[in-house]
């Protein structure tokens, strides 16, 4: 309790200092914030306005403090420039970011779990060599070039999959949340897969050497059994350290295969955020984003525990 609640803490501290920089850096950034808030080229009456709403004559701690209170509440302003309210914008875009990076991971795990484990347990065998040459040639494919590689050719060549995707929920229609979802999440996956799977191999391979796999052994448990369970549990802090740590890479990611594959997500709205200066969209989202990487990394570290307990004894004493 007493760890979970310092990592609470910590998650507060990185929060509130990330997202200060990123609004102090809009505003000094900005040569006219009001201007810019307010959409540009509007009368002089529009951005008296939107600097009394936004607290732009107050000092950056101040303006912060209430866009805080916002953050809070749901309340992240409105977007003049597109003509909507953030918060609108994160209900409707949000789930296309989350499916994307749901599969993504989850298509990595596949490939990473039975990869690694097979190829420590099959080490330097000719099925190893062939994982290890195939996972080095997927870490030097960009995702941007994979995206575009697997767009032409199942999308534009054989038409397998549609070109612009659209966001269909799994419980509305299953197959079309498939083939909107499915070239995007690949792209992603592959890449985090040949990661992971180098990750686990290492780790599977020092555990497979160690004395209570030993020890497993000589009690006559199924290879089965010491490979999938006892060798696998303690080869996977290493895996979920790295998951937890390609939170970041993959919301980067996302950002780049919602723009190639046309997927309305909020990947595509910081680009375009960026694109128009539209700067309270562009600190709601960096704020989601940290929010996201942070409470992963939180929900790991509490994992920790549970896949370890001499982890778990540790902290008891702590």
């Amino acid at each position: 309790m007493r760890y979970a609640l310092s990592r609470l803490l910590q998650f507060l501290f990185v929060f509130i200092v990330v997202t200060f920089v990123v609004l102090a850096i809009s505003r000094i950034g900005s040569d006219a914030p009001a201007r810019d808030l307010a959409g540009g080229a509007v009368s002089q009456q529009q951005i008296d306005e939107v600097t009394q709403r936004y607290h732009l004559d107050q000092p950056l701690v101040v303006q912060y403090a209430y866009w805080l209170k916002g953050f809070v509440t749901f309340d992240m302003g409105y977007s003049y420039i597109q003509s909507q309210d953030v918060g609108d914008m994160f209900r409707q875009r949000l789930p296309v970011t989350l499916f994307i990076g749901f599969w993504a991971t989850l298509i990595g795990l596949i490939i990473a779990v039975p990869g690694g484990v097979y190829s420590a347990y099959r080490r330097d065998g000719w099925s190893d060599k062939a994982m290890s040459f195939g996972s080095f040639a997927m870490l030097s494919l960009p995702a941007l070039v994979l995206g575009v590689i697997l767009s032409y050719l199942l999308s534009v060549r054989f038409v397998l999959f549609p070109l612009i995707g659209n966001y269909v929920a799994p419980w509305d229609d299953p197959w079309q949340h498939f083939r909107n979802f499915f070239l995007p999440s690949i792209t992603l996956g592959v890449g985090l897969g040949a990661i992971w799977t180098r990750i686990l191999r290492t780790d599977m391979i020092v555990t497979l050497q160690s004395d209570y796999i030993m020890l497993a052994r000589a009690k006559g448990m199924s290879p089965r059994r010491v490979l999938w369970v006892h060798a696998l549990r303690g080869s996977v802090l290493s895996l979920l350290t790295s998951v937890a740590i390609n939170i970041g890479a993959l919301i980067g990611g996302a950002v780049v295969v919602e723009e190639i594959f046309s997927l309305p997500g909020v990947g595509l709205r910081l680009v375009e955020s960026v694109q128009t200066n539209d700067l309270l969209t562009l600190q709601a989202i960096a704020a989601a984003f940290v929010v996201a990487v942070v409470v992963i990394n939180f929900i790991v570290d509490l994992l920790y525990a549970v896949v370890d307990p001499r982890i778990r004894h540790v902290r008891a004493l702590a």
